[in-house]
């Protein structure tokens, strides 16, 4: 299935008969399904996991008595590996069916699969996954071809004024439809515990005492979707020694390879929460990703390792230039050495001075997201 996909999308030809006969046929459906009022769908990065702003939700929801008569369904590619007790496989005919019923879907990236259509009353709330300063959408460098899906979101979630501009251009929303009200996925970053963080870090196996070091990088659209590792772990273990953990985080939509973990080394990728893995770590190493948008809210370190830096913005582009606002090199060497040589006693200002700029609303993202999706279907 996953090689089907990757030669649909990589071919113009195919890609466009996918998308205009199978909108077509759903279309079609959608005069025949009757709308169900009572009916939300959530999906999370196309429906590979149980996570993100959706996730809060969701969670949220069960507990929040104005949904109570509310049918609340998450659709996954692999449903068995999620516990959840009202749930669908994506890409079936139910998954379509399920979507024109919906009152309202939720999502942080797409429902429609590439393709066009929405049911007769379904109101489309979008989380995002992330601020961005890698291009997107229309903006995206040396792209073979351009996607034709139209973004149909109601309501998109920015946390500064500055994703709110760039989600216009890049969806081709109206300034009213993107709600600068935070992320539900960030909220818990500004109130954790010292206890809760513990109890993260005892769940992960980090020794106590110990510094945890986040590696979280970005998709680069020329792996095809595989991980890239560059990671040579044994240099990280000789120049920091036993003080410190190494957590590494693939990008949630690459295919990953099983890794040996070690009382230094833990691969997380499978980890469902994001939010938990940066509020157990103790600094962040990433490069063009989102997450620096969301870490940043902690006013923990952050290093950049662009040792790509101009292949990706020649291949990708980048809205701007990343390394003028936070601490990088291309060098692993010296990222290890920058870490090692860290002033654990003061707060990075540049990591301050970035989240005043770039994540200016923070704190309240759920129950803002909550209130505004019942005032819509109610």
């Amino acid at each position: 299935m996953q090689n089907l996909k990757s030669i649909i999308k990589n071919s113009k030809v195919l890609y466009y008969l996918y998308h205009y006969i199978m909108s077509t046929l759903i279309n079609i459906l959608k005069i025949f399904v009757v709308p169900d009022n009572h009916l939300i769908l959530f999906v999370s990065y196309g429906g590979r996991h149980y996570s993100d702003s959706p996730r809060i939700i969701y969670e949220k929801m069960l507990k929040d008595k104005r949904f109570k008569d509310y049918k609340l369904v998450w659709a996954f590619i692999d449903p068995d590996k999620f516990e959840i007790p009202n749930k669908i496989k994506i890409d079936t005919f139910n998954y379509f069916k399920t979507a024109l019923k919906a009152r309202c879907w939720i999502t942080n990236v797409m429902i429609e699969r590439a393709l066009n259509f929405k049911g007769k009353n379904t109101f489309y709330f979008h989380t995002t996954h992330g601020i961005l300063v890698k291009k997107d959408g229309p903006d995206v460098k040396n792209k073979k071809f351009n996607s034709i899906a139209k973004y149909k979101y109601d309501v998109s979630l920015a946390q500064s004024k500055y994703e709110q501009k760039i989600e216009m251009r890049i969806f081709g929303l109206s300034k009213d439809k993107i709600k600068i009200i935070g992320y539900p996925k960030n909220d818990i970053l500004s109130v954790y515990t010292k206890e809760y963080r513990e109890k993260i870090r005892n769940r992960l196996g980090i020794s106590s005492g110990k510094k945890a070091i986040l590696y979280a990088p970005t998709f680069r659209e020329n792996t095809n979707f595989h991980e890239t590792f560059k990671i040579n772990i044994n240099k990280w273990k000789q120049m920091l020694g036993d003080g410190y953990v190494f957590l590494y985080r693939a990008h949630p939509v690459v295919d990953i390879k099983g890794k040996n973990n070690d009382s230094f080394f833990i691969d997380v990728s499978n980890y469902e929460f994001l939010e938990e893995l940066m509020i157990a770590s103790d600094v962040l190493i990433s490069d063009y990703s989102g997450i620096i948008f969301d870490y940043c809210i902690m006013h923990k370190p952050i290093y950049l390792w662009t040792y790509d830096y101009d292949d990706y913005e020649q291949q990708r582009g980048l809205y701007f230039d990343i390394r003028k606002d936070l601490k990088f090199s291309e060098s692993e060497k010296n990222i290890i050495y920058m870490i090692k040589n860290h002033d654990w006693m003061n707060p990075p200002k540049e990591v301050i001075d970035f989240q005043r700029k770039y994540a200016t609303v923070y704190g309240n993202g759920t129950q803002n997201s909550v209130n505004l999706i019942y005032e819509n279907i109610k």
